[in-house]
């Protein structure tokens, strides 16, 4: 099995050095920090004016790609590498409207780990820290050696 640092180190190299899945950068996701020990991810987010709902903010399905994709990455790193953990079931909740254009945070982490599923929850902020959408998710634990 993989030690600490050096999942710490892989996931870091990896969600950084620009050869992320195209969803991913269209998400225009940057990686703020992780913590591969307690399961959780937090990164920045951009959604481009393709994104937009005909009131002028962000589609629904956006904002559920912005938070599977953090909590896909919480779901990913509690693994050894190389990993991902695809998603089974997701309910996102929309708070408030989410702007297009604008800076976004999201965080994404693991609730619970078993052997066959991971359990995951996940907020999304905008840059003044207002909770714009939360969401719950189970994932499969899937290794990709």
């Amino acid at each position: 099995m993989t030690t600490t640092p050096d999942r710490d180190t892989y996931w870091r190299q990896i969600l950084t050095n620009g050869t992320m899945p195209p969803a991913t950068h269209f998400l225009n996701f940057r990686l703020i920090d992780l913590n591969v020990e307690d399961g959780w991810c937090e990164g920045s987010f951009l959604l481009a004016e393709q994104a937009t709902n005909p009131g002028g903010n962000a589609q629904g399905g956006f904002i559920t790609a912005i938070l599977d994709e953090v909590m896909s990455i919480a779901g990913s790193i509690v693994q050894p590498p190389p990993a991902m953990s695809p998603t089974l079931q997701m309910t996102t909740s929309f708070i408030r409207p989410v702007p297009v254009g604008a800076p976004l945070k999201a965080r994404g982490q693991i609730v619970r780990k078993g052997r066959a599923a991971l359990f995951t929850e996940g907020w999304l902020w905008d840059e003044n820290g207002r909770l714009l959408a939360q969401a719950t998710a189970s994932c499969v634990p899937k290794s990709l050696a």
